[in-house]
Formats: structure tokens, sequence, C-alpha cells
């Protein structure tokens, strides 16, 4: 059977994982989604792909890394003092 090309962007896949990952990082807040996305969607670019969906991964993958320097720059003196180092 011949397959034909459904009209999808090359490398739909990576900008599908950087979105999915992007929505991890923002509402787990985790730091390795956030790292994924922005990587994912980069891949998706340099293979041709312009959509949406890699940019909004990126564009969530850089908001949760800038939450989490943030928290860290906000939290780690107030640990510090609390711990007494």
């Amino acid at each position: 059977m011949n397959q034909q090309n459904s009209g999808s962007q090359p490398s739909d896949g990576l900008a599908t994982a950087s979105l999915v990952m992007g929505i991890l990082a923002i509402v787990i807040g985790g730091f390795v989604f956030g790292i994924l996305a922005i990587v994912f969607a980069v891949m998706a670019r340099k293979n041709g792909n312009t959509s949406g969906k890699a940019t909004a991964g990126l564009i969530m993958g850089i908001i949760s890394i800038a939450l989490w320097a943030i928290i860290l720059a906000f939290c780690a003196p107030m640990l510090c003092l609390f711990l007494g180092l």
C-alpha cells in the first residue's frame, strides 16, 4: 500500500513532544520537563517544523525554567538563613 503524506509538517512528533513537555513543566513545575521542552522545540524547528506546537513548547519551557530560577533565587537564601549556614 502507498501511504500519502497527510500534509503534516516534518517532525510533528517532536513539536507535539515539546508541547506536552512544556505543559508538564508549567503544571507540575518540573525543571527537567522545561529543558526537554526546549530541546524538542529546537530539534523540531531545525527539521523544518514551524508549527505553533513547537513555538508553544519552547515558550512554556523557557517560562518554567525562568520560574525555577526565580524560586531558587528567593528560596535558597531563606533556606540558608533558616539552617544557619
